[in-house]
Order: C-alpha cells, then structure tokens, then sequence
C-alpha cells in the first residue's frame, strides 16, 4: 500500500474527528440510560465495559478500514478531538433530548399498564372470565350431531 497523500490524511483526520462525536454521542445515550433508571454500581460496571468494547471495536475497525491498518496516531488524536468538541458543544442539547424522551416512553408505558389494569378489573367485575370457560367447557364436550357422524 503506497503513501497517504496530505489530502488523503486530513480526510482521515476529519473522519476520525467525526468518530469521536459518534463515541461521546454513544456515551451520552448509556448516560442518560444509567441516568434515568437509577443504575447501581454494577450496571454501570457493565454500561462502561459496553462502551469500552464498542469504542475498542469502533477504533480497530476504523484503523483497518479507512486507515488502511497503518499506525497512525493522528487518527486516535482526532477521535479525542471529536468527543472533546461534542461534549463541549452538544452534550448537554442531546442529554436533555434523551431525557426527555425517556420520561415520555416511561409515562406511555405506566399509562399502557394502568390501562390495561383497569381492563383486567373490568373483566374480573362483568364475570367474562367465568362466562368464557363455561363456554370452553361447553364447546369442549362433544355435540351428539357430531357424534351420530363418527366425528368426535
């Protein structure tokens, strides 16, 4: 593999400058998971061992792709760079984004579940539970017609 040209290596840099704002954005979503449902140490242990593996991952396969499996420092620089600017410019936008969307989802899924309480209890008072197994009792005894025919 020949030589990177300098137009070639500040096309690397910008893309690694990019993928160290994927990685802090990756981040602030295991923050705000961690965040919004209160994770003791061992969760977090294990959101931290997740964004570890994902960042390892991300970095070797950005060396061997785009970097063409050449050392070349600049890029983990650049990468450092990108979460430095993310985190200095974005965070706090896309943290507030995040939560906000986590107490929406939490608030449709305590909504769904008082919901579908109440249609339990509603059931339980009409007597349809009962209704329904006389009923599969009733179907489960076979007809004389049926019978008469050899089918059971």
């Amino acid at each position: 593999m020949g030589a990177f040209t300098n137009a070639e290596q500040l096309r690397l840099l910008l893309q690694s400058l990019l993928l160290g704002v994927g990685i802090g954005l990756f981040y602030d979503v295991l923050r705000a998971l961690r965040w919004h449902f209160a994770c003791g140490r061992a969760a977090t242990a294990v959101y931290d061992a997740l964004f570890w593996l994902a960042t390892a991952a991300a970095l070797f396969e950005f060396g061997i792709v785009f970097a063409a499996g050449q050392d070349r420092w600049f890029v983990i620089g650049g990468a450092v760079g990108g979460m430095v600017l993310y985190f200095m410019s974005l965070s706090g936008a896309v943290l507030a984004v995040l939560g906000g969307l986590l107490g929406l989802a939490a608030r449709g899924w305590n909504t769904a579940a008082a919901a579908a309480q109440w249609v339990r209890r509603a059931a339980e008072r009409s007597g349809l539970p009962d209704k329904f197994r006389s009923s599969a009792k009733k179907i489960a005894n076979s007809s004389s017609i049926f019978r008469r025919k050899g089918i059971k």
